[in-house]
């Protein structure tokens, strides 16, 4: 007698399998369509065990065609399983490694002799045969299954190990854990033939794979059917393959779920990718409210057609559904390898061209240029030297010092730290230029936290000629909940005094994070930190909410200078805010004054301090030095 508990389990296991992986596994990909037939020859394994195992238990009762049957398709499925779940590893690795000849043709030549072997045995009885009056009989190589599985697991796991960068951990994992699972089940199956236990090792691999596949690969949109952006990502960070990539936004998606209702807009998209899949040549792609299409390197023009008629018709199909569904759409294209080398470039230079869209009109698509390619690889060199210089050490990386004059003194009492890169490979780049790059590639914080370092050791290391600076701190760097500790620590590190630093913040602050703010403020000014509000003028604040917090000084934007200059009512204007503000016991500095008449005007306004190209432009720590310290002569 023998106990099938084991594979009759293993074959449930591989029966919910068969279903769950009919509908929701991609089989048209290589890959897929092997773990599918992984799970077939599970199936067959068990079912063909256990009916074998009731020829062998009640052989009078079945015929000895019947007998034969049953016991060779478990014989032939008995390896084939592990010689399919070898070839799913090689499928998992072949998009960045080329099939090896010696793994893959060892691997064919053993299951071919296995295969022969079983074949034959219909006449040799080498593995098995069915007597008349014994009933079942071992041949002399019914020990061989053994030795072949264990042939392809050693292939199978040098190749694992040879190719681990090519797997993610889990999958890595899984393949490991096989010749371990599986050995454990032959020793005990050989050790107590009691227990019928072949498709066990084959359903707990698939289980740990079906597991680390699910994890590592969501690659199925279900309210469209497409695959998502991760399954394009996935195949093509392994290897760009030449072809025509393009994006396409909807940017109203938002806007049409809280009018419509999620369920509407549901089959919206579902119209929308109908539509797409009849008009675009192409394999389409799903993220949210974008589309990538991949399709054959062609004339781009053709593609735009396409995607302008996939628009058309959706809209068409609406009006005749009686819908009135009003969206709009951006869309870029791009031929890779040949204008991004890489699948994230490729994706940042997309999103570039949409942003560029975006900018000229709605429902367009667009395309790179040489001007345009030129602009995205400087901003990818700037993104790259940032990364690189941001550091204390850096000599790239400078602070220079526009100096302030004091109305009251008539001198020079302190200067505004202004970032510069400068010598760099691609030449010195302006700030008006790199900062914007910083803030949206998430490095304004670290700019901001090496800037207010360098200025601590300039302070400390000329504590007798330079009295205090003021810094420029981002949002990013107000709302963060370790700033206090940075900055102070920082002062300390150099020894000098919070009365050394002003910290100048602009109106955008105050905007979202006024209260974080406030509080944020109210600490620092109680240890000796003065503020200013910079550019006062070009952002939302309101005079009630300036009034609130512990500003020392409001920095008035040359914007104001320049409509003093031109109309007279501006100028009252100014002059009443001016005395507001004063009135308030707050100073007032103005920047941007590069004029005798802009001067005249700014001083005649009542300002107690004046920035600007007429006094002095921003300067080199030396060259700062040295004008402080002839100041200093006189």
């Amino acid at each position: 007698m023998y106990n099938i508990l084991g594979e009759f389990c293993s074959l449930l296991i591989s029966l919910v399998f068969f279903f769950f992986i009919l509908t929701s596994f991609y089989l048209k990909e290589r890959r897929n369509l092997l773990f599918f037939l992984c799970d077939i020859s599970l199936m067959l394994t068990c079912a063909s065990d256990i009916l074998s195992t009731l020829c062998i238990v009640e052989f009078p009762k079945y015929s000895m065609w019947f007998c034969n049957l049953t016991s060779t398709v478990f014989f032939l499925n008995l390896c084939a399983l592990p010689f399919i779940f070898c070839l799913y590893f090689y499928a998992s690795i072949s998009a960045v490694h080329k099939f090896s000849k010696i793994y893959h043709g060892v691997l064919i030549l053993v299951f071919v002799v296995y295969l022969f072997l079983v074949i034959a045995n219909l006449w040799t009885g080498w593995i098995f045969s069915f007597d008349p009056e014994r009933g079942y009989v071992r041949g002399c190589l019914k020990n061989c299954t053994y030795v072949i599985t264990g042939l392809q697991i050693i292939i199978t796991e040098i190749a694992v190990i040879k190719h681990r960068q090519a797997l993610s951990y889990r999958m890595f994992t899984v393949f490991m854990l096989y010749p371990f699972i599986s050995a454990v089940v032959m020793a005990f199956e050989f050790v107590n033939e009691y227990w019928l236990m072949v498709g066990c090792s084959g359903a707990i691999t698939m289980i740990l794979m079906y597991l680390a596949i699910q994890s590592d690969r969501i690659e199925i949109d279900y309210k469209s059917g497409l695959k998502t952006e991760q399954y394009l990502e996935r195949i093509m960070s392994k290897k760009m393959r030449t072809c025509t990539l393009s994006m396409i936004s909807v940017d109203n998606l938002g806007v049409l779920q809280e009018t419509f209702g999620s369920t509407e807009v549901d089959n919206f998209v579902y119209n929308l990718v109908r539509s797409f899949r009849m008009n675009i040549r192409g394999s389409i792609d799903r993220n949210g409210s974008i589309f990538m299409v991949v399709s054959p390197v062609g004339s781009i023009a053709s593609l735009e057609k396409q995607i302008k008629e996939a628009f058309s018709k959706f809209t068409n199909l609406l009006n005749k559904k009686g819908k009135s569904y009003k969206f709009e759409y951006v869309a870029a294209s791009i031929n890779v390898p040949e204008e991004a080398k890489t699948y994230d470039e490729a994706i940042d230079l997309l999103k570039g061209l949409l942003k560029k869209a975006r900018k000229e009109k709605t429902c367009c698509v667009v395309h790179s240029n040489e001007s345009f390619l030129n602009e995205f690889r400087r901003k990818k060199a700037i993104i790259k030297i940032l990364e690189r210089e941001l550091n204390p050490e850096s000599t790239q990386y400078q602070v220079y010092f526009q100096p302030i004059v004091s109305i009251e003194k008539n001198r020079f009492i302190y200067a505004e730290a202004l970032s510069r890169l400068i010598d760099t490979e691609i030449g010195s780049i302006s700030p008006g230029e790199f900062i914007p790059i910083a803030e949206s590639n998430g490095l304004i914080e670290k700019l901001g936290r090496v800037n207010f370092e360098k200025v601590c050791e300039f302070i400390s290391r000329n504590p007798d000629v330079v009295k205090a600076v003021s810094v420029n701190f981002s949002v990013y760097q107000m709302i963060n909940p370790e700033i206090k500790d940075f900055v102070f620590g920082t002062i300390e590190k150099y020894g000098i005094k919070p009365e050394n630093i002003i910290i100048e913040i602009t109106e955008s602050i105050l905007i979202e994070d006024f209260e974080i703010v406030r509080e944020r403020m109210e600490e620092f000014v109680k240890r000796g930190i003065v503020f200013y509000l910079d550019d006062f003028g070009t952002g939302f604040s309101n005079f009630a909410n300036v009034i609130r917090l512990p500003f020392y000084t409001i920095k008035i934007d040359r914007s104001f200078v320049l409509m003093m200059e031109k109309d007279e009512d501006m100028l009252k204007l100014v002059k009443n805010l001016i005395s507001t503000f004063k009135d308030s016991n707050l100073k007032i500095l103005v920047e941007g004054v590069e004029t005798l008449k802009q001067d005249e005007l700014v001083k005649n306004a009542g300002v107690d301090y004046i920035q600007g190209f007429l006094y002095s432009k921003p300067l080199p720590m030396d060259s700062y030095l040295e004008l402080l310290k002839k100041q200093n002569d006189k």
